[in-house]
């Protein structure tokens, strides 16, 4: 059964509920060297979450496809690893974009720029979007293993073996200016960023690491155990970014860098590590 769904480049404040009313079931993201333009992990998880699948293309300048076989392990190289920050899945596919009215005499180098990006991730994670000439052409020569059609310069035609085929341009969602896209396939490209599960709460539900203080429910590192819970919860605040060294001891720093990130994220904020606050180090989004 068809499934529907969007395009759009761009950052935006989502409104998911606004999707699914119109019955959004997927949503296809750029990489690119734009990053303002580009799916973010915090994006990924947010849409994930909220239980739509992604779809990925790579796109810079709209004639980049002719720049032949070089250039397109270049970009794969580039889009394998923004995709791979995103939380995608290995082995998934990456569209790369042919944002053009491409000519007979431009499908060779278009071909040969497939080639070049199948060289990096491999010929099943090849994907091409453009009009029907070029996503008939890449298919019938099987230098894409996936392909988006656009409505334009398809003269009203579709490949009835397109994956996807984007039908509408210009339509806003949720204050989001988008396209409108079909998936006439199960399998389209589609995926979801995986959400990280945090390591057990080293104490019962009712403790917490926290700053040195007479409550048998604290720990603060008195002993090697307590250092061992409070390094591990600090490691995990410096990998994300916070200034913060894993003493094992949970001084005023701890407490500061811990209020901030409860605030950050919803959290009630006390500067103490319950249980809830140690889950969301692990699987909240990076910001």
């Amino acid at each position: 059964m068809p499934r529907q769904g969007i395009d759009y480049a761009w950052h935006h404040s989502l409104n998911l509920d606004a999707f699914r009313t119109h019955g959004v079931t997927f949503v296809v993201r750029y990489l690119s060297n734009d990053e303002s333009k580009n799916l973010d992990a915090s994006e990924a998880h947010l849409l994930s979450d909220g239980g739509f699948d992604l779809v990925v293309v790579w796109e810079t300048t709209a004639q980049r496809a002719l720049d032949g076989r070089a250039a397109g392990a270049t970009d794969a190289k580039k889009a394998a690893a923004q995709a791979k920050a995103c939380g995608m899945p290995a082995r998934r596919p990456i569209y790369f974009g042919v944002d053009f009215d491409a000519q007979d005499h431009d499908l060779p180098k278009i071909a040969n720029y497939l080639r070049g990006a199948a060289s990096v991730i491999g010929e099943k994670r090849v994907g091409v979007y453009g009009g029907i000439r070029v996503v008939k052409h890449c298919l019938d020569n099987s230098v894409a293993r996936f392909g988006w059609q656009t409505y334009a310069w398809s003269h009203n035609q579709r490949d009835p073996r397109a994956h996807l085929y984007q039908h509408h341009n210009g339509v806003v969602i949720g204050a989001v200016n988008c396209d409108l896209d079909t998936a006439y396939h199960a399998d389209f490209g589609q995926w979801r960023r995986r959400v990280a599960k945090a390591p057990p709460f080293p104490y019962a539900a009712g403790d917490y690491l926290g700053t040195a203080r007479p409550d048998r429910h604290c720990h603060s590192g008195a002993d090697p155990i307590e250092r061992q819970s409070i390094a591990k919860w600090q490691k995990k605040m410096a990998d994300r970014g916070w200034r913060i060294e894993a003493t094992g001891v949970f001084n005023r720093q701890s407490a500061r860098v811990c209020r901030s990130f409860q605030l950050e994220k919803g959290l009630s904020v006390d500067g103490l590590v319950h249980p809830g606050t140690w889950a969301k180090t692990w699987t909240a989004p990076v910001t």
